[in-house]
């Protein structure tokens, strides 16, 4: 959960925008702008998180600069992100999972979490032990044909809740244990072919635009 300023887009409410990236779009370090991605990269081994932390960034600053001409991001209490500049406030949260980067701007407060369906984690099992909503289903439902996909649906609830009240997510898991449980939220939820996407916000201002779009435009904008 980030503050901008409105600079070229007009936003009356929240914008999702959802970028996938190709397995023949080329990424290279030369595309991080700030010193503070750059030194992150260089701490980073597998290339495969190379490759997806480029991915991530360059996506996030695309997405940033349809609303605002320029800003710096600054690290608050407990390392959150803040994007500092000049205008009118604006929001953003952003997630990432596999090939995909979800980037949500929103006039107000905003937390998301994005999850791709084919990663292969009992994802049923957690949600049954840790988030309440899910656990508290009826047996008919948590054991049923759409079990997974009301698994995803809760698990990104939580995720995307933490982010918007700027908690953590092992202080909520582990609440029985000193930790802290975020307040309700309206939340959003956008389901894809291969994914489930959450959008948290303390009240709901009305989703304007869900962009779909290819690495290889935010490429074109960027080069």
């Amino acid at each position: 959960m980030c503050v901008a300023a409105l600079a070229t887009t007009e936003l009356a409410g929240t914008d999702v925008w959802i970028v996938r990236i190709g397995a023949s779009d080329e990424v290279s370090v030369e595309m991080l702008a700030r010193g503070e991605d750059r030194a992150r990269y260089a701490q980073i081994v597998p290339p495969r998180r190379k490759r997806q932390f480029i991915f991530r960034r360059v996506a996030l600053d695309y997405v940033l600069r349809q609303y605002v001409d320029d800003y710096r991001i600054e690290r608050g209490a407990g390392g959150k992100p803040r994007v500092v500049t000049r205008g009118a406030p604006l929001y953003y949260s952003a997630s990432s999972s596999a090939d995909l980067c979800a980037v949500v701007v929103s006039q107000a407060p905003v937390g998301v979490d994005l999850e791709g369906r084919s990663q292969q984690v009992d994802i049923n099992g957690i949600c049954e032990k840790y988030v309440p909503q899910f656990a508290g289903m009826s047996e008919m439902w948590k054991n049923g044909r759409i079990a997974r996909q009301l698994a995803l649906c809760a698990w990104c609830r939580t995720e995307s809740n933490v982010k918007l009240h700027g908690l953590t997510l092992h202080a909520v898991l582990f609440k029985r244990e000193g930790g802290t449980e975020p307040q309700e939220s309206e939340d959003i939820v956008i389901s894809g072919a291969d994914f489930v996407c959450v959008v948290s916000q303390h009240a709901h201002l009305g989703l304007n635009n869900i962009h779909h779009i290819a690495f290889d435009r935010v490429l074109e904008r960027t080069s």
